[in-house]
């Protein structure tokens, strides 16, 4: 009896970096679901040719903001990673936690956004941004600009404490 593949849904599959994360799934085994605006776009082809694409990889017509076609794609999936993602404000619901929970999604790996970086009221101008320069959370909270990154999908664990090599 053959064992279930892991699912994972990566958001913004066609793009740069989203497009490395699903190669690396695809070559460890994993069956991936990809979202895109359209993945009839032949800009999307390329994604196709990469190995065990034809039989891991498997393409959804998602919105981030419409919950109906994230839920599709991120239902059975194992992993979420959304690289193509929202930083949602307080006035918005996010689709995306909404539809992992409810999809039992056991990891998920939020990669980045313009909030986590940067956004230090006092940083000196002439200085070059750098991995020293997180986000401070104080003046997230107080600004309200967009959610603090580290809060978000805090119910759910995240990847990298599990072993994807």
């Amino acid at each position: 009896m053959e064992m279930e593949k892991k699912k994972v849904c990566v958001t913004g599959a066609g793009g740069f970096l989203a497009s490395w994360i699903v190669k690396l799934f695809l070559s460890k085994g994993y069956l991936v679901h990809g979202t895109m605006r359209d993945p009839r776009d032949e800009k999307y082809a390329y994604l196709n040719k990469l190995e065990r694409a034809s039989d891991n990889l498997k393409a959804f017509k998602a919105d981030l903001l419409d919950y109906d076609s994230l839920q599709s794609a991120i239902t059975g999936c194992a992993g979420f990673i959304p690289v193509a993602c929202l930083v949602p404000t307080s006035a918005l619901v996010n689709p995306e936690e909404r539809a992992c929970t409810e999809a039992k999604v056991k990891r998920v790996v939020h990669i980045s956004s313009v909030a986590a970086f940067g956004m230090i009221p006092n940083w000196p101008k002439d200085r070059f941004k750098d991995e020293t320069c997180w986000s401070d959370k104080e003046y997230c909270r107080a600004t309200e600009v967009e959610a603090c990154p580290w809060e978000v999908d805090t119910t759910l664990p995240f990847l990298w404490n599990s072993s994807v090599h």
